[in-house]
């Protein structure tokens, strides 16, 4: 038995890039379509909000080596029983303040990509590499040289082709004949001239608001084949729910009425009954066909019921 849905190519891993800090754009090469890789400048930004974080890391870095040599002389001090024990507390909680001032600068320098110990020997930069941090492709581009930007501003996207799959949708009356690990059947005459089969890797545990259906995921078994794929398009697939004997008849046979429709059989010479039927899967010209009550042992028509039926409303026939 099989279930005919149409699924969607989509990826695991969609990245949008954003800056963490104000600035503008300074340089920007990427147009939709560019392929990135790992490790590779997307852009520059330019940030005097950048410059002043730098700048007030420097200056916490040195007034932590004052406060360290003055705590160091008040403890040298309290040991000689001349110092303050107050004057002590006080100088060491100020050093420690210090110090989780520089630790909370430092931690968001490197979220920027600030080169700690470049900074530290004195080296301040205006700039941010915005740094890919997949390969794949671009999937589109947000901004443009001189643009201001804002941290919540998103940049561009990404999109990495090394997560690829089908994202299918079973519609609520089949959704508990699907299971992991059952074989797909994927119809793209572009990548094959037969069907790519596939896995059922994941099966969705809610129905999805208007579209009644879950979501299941899988995977093609060629996985070159499913790298040619592009992400949002739509394919045509069967999943193989297992085995299962169905009465079909010739979808000629077939007179269809919303989800149901009626088939014909014949009584006598120039005298037939129309059954209505309920109609299940349909596979290469044939349909299932479901009764309603038990069918007449009569010759049932297996072709040319619309015409049939328009001869009868005719009056050239009688039901």
């Amino acid at each position: 038995m099989m279930i005919r849905i149409k699924p969607k190519v989509e990826n695991v891993l969609c990245l949008q890039e954003e800056v963490p800090i104000a600035g503008f754009v300074k340089r920007i090469d990427l147009l939709p379509g560019t392929p990135v890789r790992k490790g590779q400048v997307l852009a520059v930004v330019q940030s005097m909000e950048y410059v002043q974080l730098q700048q007030e890391y420097l200056q916490a870095l040195s007034k932590q080596k004052f406060q360290e040599q003055d705590l160091n002389r008040q403890e040298t001090l309290n040991q000689e029983n001349v110092g303050s024990k107050k004057k002590l507390q006080q100088i060491d909680a100020e050093y420690q303040t210090g110090k989780a001032i520089i630790n909370g600068l430092e931690e968001k320098l490197k979220l920027i990509g600030c080169n700690i110990a470049k900074l530290k020997a004195g080296t301040i930069t205006p700039s941010i590499n915005v740094i890919s941090p997949i390969n794949g492709v671009t999937k589109m581009v947000y901004v443009n040289i001189g643009k201001n930007i804002a941290p919540t501003d998103v940049m561009m996207e990404l999109v990495s082709r090394e997560h690829m799959h089908l994202e299918l949708n079973v519609f609520e009356k089949d959704a508990n004949k699907v299971q992991v690990g059952q074989t797909f059947l994927l119809e793209n005459p572009r990548l094959a001239d037969k069907p790519l089969t596939g896995k059922v890797i994941l099966v969705g545990q809610t129905i999805e608001g208007p579209t009644k259906a879950i979501l299941v995921h899988g995977h093609l078994d060629n996985e070159v084949l499913e790298q040619k794929l592009v992400v949002g398009q739509y394919v045509n697939a069967k999943i193989l729910t297992g085995k299962k004997a169905v009465q079909t008849l010739p979808e000629d046979a077939v007179v269809r009425r919303g989800e149901g429709g009626f088939i014909f059989v014949r009584l006598k010479t120039n005298s037939y009954q129309q059954i209505p039927v309920k109609l299940g899967i349909t596979e290469k010209g044939m349909v299932e066909i479901i009764l309603e009550k038990t069918l007449p042992s009569k010759e049932i028509v297996k072709a040319n019921a619309s015409v049939l039926q328009a001869m009868l409303a005719g009056g050239e026939g009688e039901e």
